[in-house]
């Protein structure tokens, strides 16, 4: 059992066709279900789809984590339109996805109203 403050929190904002998911606390094997579930629930609402993930404040990931990316990064360059971005990529995590090679499949940028503002289609 874990405690509070080793739970995944997950809150899912909308803009338009562009959804933002905050993530933090602990994104491991037995909390990855969380994430990969909340990502299922705006897949089909998020045209393209356009995801942002902001992660600045997950505290813990392992390997599992790195999967979860990985999967999502490839289903959604499997789209025609989609795009997934990062905002407040962790060091160590950053450090990991760079030992990895992943890190220059990622798209990452400074703040979630950058990435948002780049993913809403223009009026």
């Amino acid at each position: 059992m874990t405690d509070r403050g080793q739970a995944l929190r997950v809150r899912v904002t909308y803009y338009g066709h562009c959804s933002v998911l905050e993530v933090g606390g602990h994104l491991d094997f037995i909390t990855a279900p969380t994430l990969t579930g909340r990502i299922e629930a705006v897949w089909e609402l998020s045209e393209g789809p356009r995801l942002v993930l902001e992660v600045s404040q997950l505290t813990f990931y392992d390997s599992t984590a790195l999967a979860v990316l990985a999967h999502t990064r490839q289903r959604i360059h499997a789209t025609a339109t989609g795009r997934l971005v990062f905002v407040g990529l962790p060091t160590g995590l950053r450090q990991l996805l760079r030992r990895t090679g992943l890190l220059s499949r990622f798209e990452l940028r400074d703040s979630v109203d950058h990435a948002v503002a780049e993913l809403l289609p223009e009026a």
